[in-house]
């Protein structure tokens, strides 16, 4: 099987962000656990503190970042990257979603990554959370049967 443009694309810049805080969730993590297929970016979640040299030595090497606000989505660090192939880079830290009248939050901790392929992935638990605090319920589901399976 060959690899999907966004596990190129992390293999590509794990070098740069060596000795920073940073894990991979979103679409390629579900292709790892064998619940996606064609993973189409590559999320990456940092803390607070390294966001900004993550998103520096990302820019360098794809150019500047593009920050959009999102009407429901408030994470107080977030950058997208173009980059020159099929794939783009979506860079977090300090999750917020409003939630009626409240903002509901998550933090990315360092501590709870596991690596696969010489990369720092997020716990599938972790990106279940995120998955539920975005309100994503088909992913949702698809992360509770897969930790159900794996807890059987």
């Amino acid at each position: 099987m060959s690899e999907p443009p966004p596990l190129i694309l992390a293999k590509e810049i794990a070098p740069l962000l060596a000795d920073m805080h940073w894990g991979i969730g979103g679409s390629l993590l579900l292709w790892k656990l064998g619940l996606e297929t064609r993973p189409n970016d590559l999320d990456i979640m940092t803390t607070a503190a390294h966001f900004d040299a993550v998103s520096q030595r990302i820019a360098r090497r794809f150019g500047g970042g593009v920050r959009t606000p999102h009407p429901t989505f408030r994470s107080a660090y977030f950058a997208r990257f173009d980059t020159e192939g099929p794939a783009s880079i979506d860079l977090f830290a300090d999750d917020r979603v409003k939630r009626e009248n409240e903002m509901a939050s998550w933090n990315f901790d360092p501590q709870g990554l596991e690596y696969w392929r010489g990369l720092p992935w997020m716990l599938p638990a972790s990106w279940l959370e995120l998955y539920e605090l975005f309100g994503r319920p088909e992913r949702v589901g698809a992360l509770r049967a897969y930790l159900a399976i794996r807890e059987a």
